[in-house]
């Protein structure tokens, strides 16, 4: 991962997006976001452009954390896909 920097995190639950905001921090990385939902992460993955983005699979509303995975490596090709 040395040439990832700016990581977008989807992740529903607070506290733990918090705590995984703090750890990715603490090792250097950039949080260019976090969404609580699919929609949210589609829309911050098009604004911030990360280079990794962590997502939750269980997310509330239609569309889940694989759907918008799929959807956001589809348009915006992210080399890192996880």
């Amino acid at each position: 991962m040395e040439n990832i920097k700016k990581i977008l995190i989807v992740e529903d639950e607070p506290h733990v997006a918090k705590d995984i905001q703090l750890k990715l921090k603490a090792q250097d990385y950039i949080v260019v976001g976090i969404a609580d939902n699919a929609v949210d992460s589609i829309a911050l993955a098009e604004k911030h452009q990360p280079d990794l983005v962590l997502m939750d699979i269980v997310l509330p509303g239609e569309i889940d954390g694989i759907q918008a995975a799929e959807i956001i490596h589809e348009h915006y090709e992210f080399p890192s896909f996880i």
